[in-house]
């Protein structure tokens, strides 16, 4: 059966909207964000802003969730594409695959995210992003055999955040960042996968005094 090609035109329309609000965002954040200026850089006429959403709000949240539900469409295929392969493989390419964002698009995601700490507004749809990366997260901790995948979730977002915003701010050599996450996911998944007895040694250790020595 073949699509309505009036419906289409409209998805068509409302998509552009979206990438021109995103585009907007990484360019000068939420504050660029105006009817005017992003009919403007969708081409379309000004009055389509008002037509498709309600208010700058609305679009500036749907420009989020069409950013996120793309994003973890690309992560449901890529812990896909490794069944039967190994952690440490998926880890190497999990890194392979956040470093090849683009730049303005990870902006984009970020503006977002502190424009919620000044619109409380915001925050319920910034909370449903980053829930629905912790849950593909949790999928992927327990497809790799983590006994308490939603445990280290959130910690997972919040690496690779971190790393994120390390790379937007102050970038490393992109050698050195990919070695630096690599290690970081992996330990993280390590303590993950560790046993009780495991964990128990590793607390005892960590409460030892610290080796008499000069600080530096």
């Amino acid at each position: 059966m073949s699509k309505d090609p009036r419906q289409q035109r409209s998805r068509d329309r409302r998509d552009a909207l979206l990438r021109a609000a995103l585009e907007l965002l990484a360019e000068g954040g939420a504050k660029s964000i105006t009817h005017r200026a992003v009919a403007a850089r969708a081409g379309l006429p000004l009055a389509a802003t008002t037509y498709y959403f309600e208010s700058i709000q609305q679009l500036t949240e749907d420009a989020l969730q069409l950013d996120v539900t793309e994003r973890i469409i690309e992560l449901h295929a890529l812990v896909a594409s490794f069944e039967g392969s190994n952690a440490e493989a998926f880890a190497k390419e999990l890194v392979r695959g956040l470093m090849a964002r683009r730049g303005a698009d990870l902006v984009a995601q970020y503006e977002v995210y502190l424009e919620a700490s000044r619109n409380p507004a915001l925050r319920e749809s910034v909370g449903v992003a980053m829930h629905a990366f912790e849950r593909v997260a949790t999928e992927a901790l327990a497809w790799l055999g983590a006994p308490h995948p939603e445990r280290a979730a959130v910690a997972f977002v919040a690496l690779v955040n971190g790393f994120a915003i390390r790379r937007l701010a102050h970038p490393l050599p992109a050698e050195q960042e990919a070695e630096a996450m690599f290690h970081a996911i992996r330990a993280l998944f390590i303590a993950q996968i560790m046993d009780d007895d495991e964990h128990a040694d590793w607390d005892a250790r960590l409460r030892e005094p610290l080796a008499n020595r000069p600080m530096r």
